[in-house]
Parts: C-alpha cells; structure tokens; sequence
C-alpha cells in the first residue's frame, strides 16, 4: 500500500511539474543568428542527456508498483537536471531567454 502511495505522489509531482519543465521562450543572443541559437541548444540538449543517462539505472525494484513509481520519480529528477544543465550550458555560451 506504501509503494501505491509513492506511485501517486510522484504520479502528480511530475504533473505538477511538466509545466516548469516546458517553458519555451527562446534563447538569444546579440550577436547569434536563430539559427546559431539552435544550434547552441541542440549542443547543451545532447551534453545534458549524456551527463544524465545514468540516473536510476542502478535501481532494482521488488514489484511492478515500485517500479513504475521509481520510473517516473527518476523521469522528473532527470528532466529537471538536464533542463538545468541546458540552462546553464546555454548561458555559458552567452545566450539568455
């Protein structure tokens, strides 16, 4: 019954949180054509995934509920890591939104 109450409350903090994680205002910069934006963002995108490739792949979960509450708990911890991460990589490269 736990395990169900875990699957819930990552259920709705994911919900919760899809909205912050979509924000999509565009990045510029002065001297930056959009299409050297693009480019940018699609760089730090493909770094982010890379550098959170591995969250939760050493969990091993006793039952199907555990799982798929695991599952989406380590979905949300990765999107907001790698949009952090592309936040910063962007602004590193001198762009902001």
């Amino acid at each position: 019954m736990m395990a169900f109450h875990r699957f819930v409350l990552a259920l709705a903090a994911s919900l919760a949180l899809s909205g912050c994680v979509s924000e999509n205002k565009p990045w510029v910069r002065d001297d930056a054509t959009r299409s050297d934006a693009d480019q940018a963002l699609a760089d730090c995108k493909y770094q982010a995934e890379a550098a959170t490739i591995g969250i939760g792949a050493n969990d091993h979960p006793k039952t199907w509920t555990d799982a798929i509450g695991q599952g989406i708990g380590d979905g949300v911890v990765r999107a907001m890591d790698e949009n952090e991460l592309i936040k910063s990589c962007m602004q590193a490269k001198g762009f902001r939104q």
